[in-house]
């Protein structure tokens, strides 16, 4: 690499690092909490994820009277299923008019009396047991600020990107023989040293890993961008946008349900949603090792006679189905089991190590390039 090239990359790095380092840091440590959000949360409130509850489960279209009629000024935006038949279901209400604040949007309700089990504000500003994982998904995806937010994060994830990608070049051996020293860490040679080589040895092995860390969330948070360039290369298939039948709803929820799991008899139903406007039900499926917990399978039903309009499978459908449909399970690692997650809640470790390493680094080279300022004065 010409030493010019080298000097500005370097400084590029540096600096873009250190602008970098309180978000980075933010983003790695609430990514290792989420990569176990589940099993976080249910620990924290185990209302929400078991009830000892016996029997037959009740229709879903059960459940949805008692939600609204206990939330009037809601309006009822999906139910979430979880795999466990022991797990409440979880409805996600959104206010019905726009300036309306709620002081619940999730309510958790048992499947087999239809007693509401609990309930929490997904939006609160708080850590309380029943708030602290909600909020810091919506600290790590929206910095707290919703779609501004998502806008703010995945431009901050580029630029994570590209000094990812910088950093990788500059610690790149220059020949073959250089990965020995390159993978290294040196004992007994100073502060300066051991910080240096923590920061390239675990930089050059885990940095493909971060790359794809830092790419998947900017390409989630930043939709409007990444998908007219994917479908550029490769088309996406949209979701139909309305029933092809006369109109009014004429199938109830549960009869949704049941007809989108003998479509799929192999998955299971992970959510259910039904927009009113358009005549439709979506209902989320959740395959056998599938390539997210929450279901990778979308199957859109006609809300009028019930017919499957389309089901989308990222796995069926065109490359950019596909590249599209596997970034969540990337980024959470739930695409590969368990390993995927322990390997995310390390890698979200890593940002901190960096931070703590290249702000040593800095100010060490800070330090020197005084001394050498003051001997060349002095001399002068």
């Amino acid at each position: 690499m010409n030493k010019a090239i080298r000097h500005w990359l370097v400084k590029l790095h540096r600096y873009s690092g250190l602008l970098l380092s309180l978000f980075i840091v933010m983003a790695g440590l609430t990514g290792s909490a989420l990569a176990f959000n589940d099993e976080i949360d249910a620990w924290l409130n185990p209302q929400f994820y078991h009830v000892a509850g016996s029997g037959e489960r009740l229709p879903i279209d059960k459940l949805v009277g008692v939600i609204e009629h206990d939330y009037p000024h809601a309006r009822l935006a999906f139910f979430g299923i979880e795999a466990d038949s022991n797990a409440p279901l979880q409805a996600r209400l959104r206010p019905k008019k726009a300036e309306d604040a709620l002081a619940a949007d999730t309510v958790y309700i048992d499947p087999f009396s239809a007693a509401v089990v609990g309930e929490r504000n997904s939006k609160a500003l708080s850590v309380a047991p029943q708030n602290l994982m909600p909020f810091l998904f919506r600290l790590h995806r929206y910095l707290l600020l919703d779609k501004t937010g998502a806008i703010i994060s995945g431009s901050l994830g580029l630029l994570w990107l590209a000094t990812l990608l910088i950093g990788f070049a500059l610690a790149w051996p220059k020949h073959r023989n250089g990965w020995r020293k390159a993978l290294s860490v040196k004992r007994g040679a100073g502060g300066f040293r051991l910080m240096y080589d923590l920061h390239r040895s675990v930089g050059l092995v885990a940095g493909v890993l971060l790359v794809i860390t830092a790419f998947t969330g900017a390409v989630m948070n930043l939709p409007d961008v990444a998908r007219p360039i994917v479908s550029s290369i490769s088309p996406l298939t949209p979701p139909p946008k309305s029933s092809t039948s006369s109109g009014d709803t004429r199938i109830d929820w549960q009869q949704a349900l049941t007809l989108a799991q003998a479509s799929m008899p192999q998955a299971t139903p992970a959510r259910i949603a039904r927009d009113d406007k358009h005549g439709i039900y979506q209902v989320r499926m959740r395959k056998p090792n599938d390539l997210q917990d929450g279901g990778s399978v979308r199957m859109f039903l006609d809300a009028g006679d019930g017919h499957v309009l389309h089901a989308l499978d990222p796995l069926k459908g065109s490359a950019g189905d596909a590249f599209i449909g596997v970034q969540y399970g990337l980024h959470t690692g739930q695409l590969l089991g368990l390993p995927g997650k322990i390997l995310v809640a390390f890698l979200g470790l890593l940002p901190l190590l960096f931070t703590i390493t290249g702000i040593f680094i800095w100010l060490q080279k800070r330090k020197s390039e005084t001394l050498v300022r003051n001997r060349r004065l002095h001399k002068a």
